[in-house]
């Protein structure tokens, strides 16, 4: 294999598409930089100039999102041309390859619900099994990649971008998810390095979960962000002059280019923090508003009711209360919607 031929053609979807359960590992020796193809769907970036960044691009963990793909696909063919030089150590990663081939958000569960470890837990369900082995593999990868800077002895930083487009319309087009930090704190230079990607908006989560970015942030200590870019569209029905700020800035992040400030100034970004998680209880529970046709980021009155579920039932306590991710079709036990205010 002429590894220039190779990357000069590559295309990481078709990739994928021929490949979506398991390769043989094999690596690329170019000039500037090693590619080490790991597993179906993610592939490993190392430049050869020494760098402190690890940065982690993940997508299609639903594969009904195909824009973040594309976006995704883009750069990989941008650095393997040479087109791009890479100043990070990446790791790409395809989350739910089966999902992707099939244009459905999972096959059989939801692969975003099954990190942290969570995954343990469904491994003997038939239904879940495959999503589960692959929350595993990719925690896997996710653990070796992180760490072994750390084993070099330099102080790395760390960045988890996981991409994805939303079901539903939203009042905010691009938006991401803080996950809960813990002790620590937000971070202002990268909420201003997404408002100069058009992601004006960020919802800052109030618990752990079983999130891909929370499982980064939380046992990496990763700047991580669940990014919704905008609306869920088949391959290649998708507006790409909607990401193109977005993906110029991940570039000038990727060539080293892209200046973090120290004292950033955040105050055009619209912060949300959640107040509640609606959570289906029973088959019976159901949100009392048409969840199907309410855009992200929907503002109620107090007093109205967003959830009708007996005792567990939730009416607005204040006026601006918003609904995110709304979702009557949930499976018992898993959340119907967020109840958000702003900061």
């Amino acid at each position: 294999m002429n590894p220039s031929d190779y990357c000069k053609h590559f295309d990481l979807i078709e990739f994928v598409r021929e490949n979506p359960e398991r390769i043989s590992p094999f690596s690329l020796d170019l000039e500037k930089i090693s590619i080490n193809f790991r597993q179906a769907g993610i592939i490993e970036f190392l430049p050869k100039q020494s760098c402190n960044v690890d940065m982690i691009l993940s997508a299609g963990v639903h594969g009904n999102e195909t824009a973040p793909i594309e976006i995704v696909n883009d750069l990989v063919k941008k650095i393997m041309r040479g087109e791009l030089e890479l100043k990070v150590n990446l790791l790409v990663m395809i989350g739910n390859p089966k999902a992707m081939l099939i244009q459905e958000r999972f096959t059989g569960f939801n692969l975003n619900r099954l990190f942290n470890g969570e995954w343990k837990n469904y491994l003997d369900n038939p239904e879940a099994q495959y999503e589960a082995k692959r929350a595993a593999l990719l925690e896997q990868e996710v653990k070796r990649f992180y760490t072994q800077s750390q084993q070099e002895g330099l102080g790395h930083i760390r960045i988890h971008y996981d991409l994805h487009t939303a079901i539903k319309p939203s009042l905010h087009q691009k938006f991401a998810i803080y996950p809960y930090l813990h002790e620590r704190k937000h971070s202002a230079s990268q909420i201003k390095f997404l408002l100069s990607a058009g992601v004006d908006t960020v919802l800052l989560y109030h618990k752990p979960s079983t999130t891909f970015s929370y499982h980064s942030s939380f046992n990496y200590q990763a700047h991580a962000f669940t990014l919704e870019l905008g609306k869920v569209r088949p391959f290649g029905e998708n507006n790409r002059e909607d990401f193109a700020l977005f993906e110029q800035k991940l570039e000038q992040q990727l060539a080293g280019q892209y200046i973090f400030e120290a004292e950033p100034d955040i105050s055009q970004a619209h912060l949300y923090q959640v107040k509640k998680e609606l959570i289906k209880n029973s088959e019976m529970d159901e949100l009392a508003f048409d969840s199907a046709n309410t855009a992200n980021f929907t503002q109620f009155n107090q007093d109205e009711l967003l959830l009708d579920a007996g005792k567990h039932s939730y009416l607005t306590e204040q006026d601006g209360e918003a609904i995110v991710f709304s979702n009557n079709k949930v499976p018992v036990g898993q959340r119907m919607g967020l109840v958000v205010v702003k900061q």
